[in-house]
């Protein structure tokens, strides 16, 4: 396999402000051909349980959510989870309220917490709508179901459910070649050099 040139390399900001754009472009498309044929189309994701429990500050352990979580949104055909998020590290506590509410893109500039979310990779999703990408930050992560090829310039690799990746700022991106929704887990955490 070819390493990509690198001026065809983005960071992940710059790909996450284009994927927006086209995401946006996309959905009103799809909106007015749904509207067009008097349908309404609606994609099918996993349905997930977050459950958060917390100390607060009297002393009282107690659950601050139980459920589905409040911020989900589709990009390019990526279904992203924001789980939670800490505003620094360390992070604070105690905690009062849901930090989910507020969690915005673990990429974005200035970012200098954790972020834990959810991606659900439909099958056909490659490198048209994810390109080679790299990111100043450090991310775990676990293949909950389904399998993905992680794809390095010159290697491929493929993992399935049960497999955890340790993705330390290198130039990659993601194939789904199955026939089956590949839902990742991920935390983020910024990094510094390379």
């Amino acid at each position: 396999m070819s390493r990509p040139h690198p001026e065809l390399l983005l960071n992940r900001r710059e790909l996450v402000t284009a994927m927006a754009g086209a995401a946006a472009l996309g959905a009103a498309a799809t909106v007015a051909a749904a509207e067009t044929a008097g349908k309404t189309e609606t994609a099918v994701a996993a349905v997930v349980r977050r459950v958060v429990t917390v100390r607060d500050s009297a002393g009282r352990n107690e659950v601050l959510a139980d459920g589905e979580p409040p911020v989900s949104f589709d990009l390019n055909g990526t279904r992203i989870t924001r789980l939670w998020e800490t505003a620094a590290v360390p992070a604070r506590l105690p905690v009062d309220r849901d930090a989910s509410l507020d969690a915005g893109s673990a990429y974005r500039a200035g970012f200098a917490g954790t972020s834990f979310y959810l991606a659900e990779i439909p099958p056909g999703v490659g490198r048209s709508q994810v390109p080679f990408h790299r990111n100043a930050t450090i991310d775990y992560m676990a293949i909950l179901r389904g399998e993905i090829y992680f794809v390095l310039p010159g290697q491929e690799i493929l993992l399935k459910q049960g497999d955890t990746l340790v993705q330390c700022g290198n130039d990659h991106t993601w194939e789904n070649r199955g026939t089956e929704p590949c839902q990742l887990l991920f935390v983020v955490v910024p990094a510094v050099g390379g």
